[in-house]
């Protein structure tokens, strides 16, 4: 993490030479070493996608000046949850396992849970989630 008068306020390692900055407006950006570009984060879930491979409370340790919930990561979790394949879903699961928000993300387990496309592990996981965070 880094923060300068002019420069990024807030900075968060990805992979392959990229990074999650926050600016000092609090806008979120992917900056890409190799192109030095600059792209918003809400264009590009995709590329946050290896986020997921860490552990929630080791990201959010990473992140612990701003609110989770004013970050990319509850839009990440979702787009995860709707990724094709079985790796980023599974990934997204875990991050709700370890102790994730899932209020907000029902309606996505309840589709999970009840799809034919993907497997039968992934079903069970979803339906569970969904389950045990129903509103009380």
């Amino acid at each position: 993490m880094s923060s300068a008068g002019d420069g990024p306020y807030l900075t968060l390692r990805i992979s392959n030479g990229l990074l999650l900055v926050r600016d000092g407006v609090g806008t979120w950006l992917i900056h890409g070493a190799a192109d030095e570009l600059v792209y918003p984060a809400a264009d590009r879930p995709v590329w946050l996608l290896p986020l997921l491979e860490h552990t929630p409370s080791d990201v959010s340790a990473e992140l612990a000046d701003v609110s989770l919930a004013d970050t990319p990561l509850p839009a990440l979790v979702r787009f995860a949850l709707t990724a094709w394949g079985k790796h980023w879903p599974t990934l997204a699961l875990d991050w709700l396992d370890a102790g994730w928000p899932t209020r907000d993300l029902r309606d996505v387990l309840a589709d999970m849970k009840d799809s034919r496309e993907l497997s039968q592990p992934l079903r069970y996981r979803a339906l569970r989630l969904w389950s045990t965070s129903a509103p009380a």
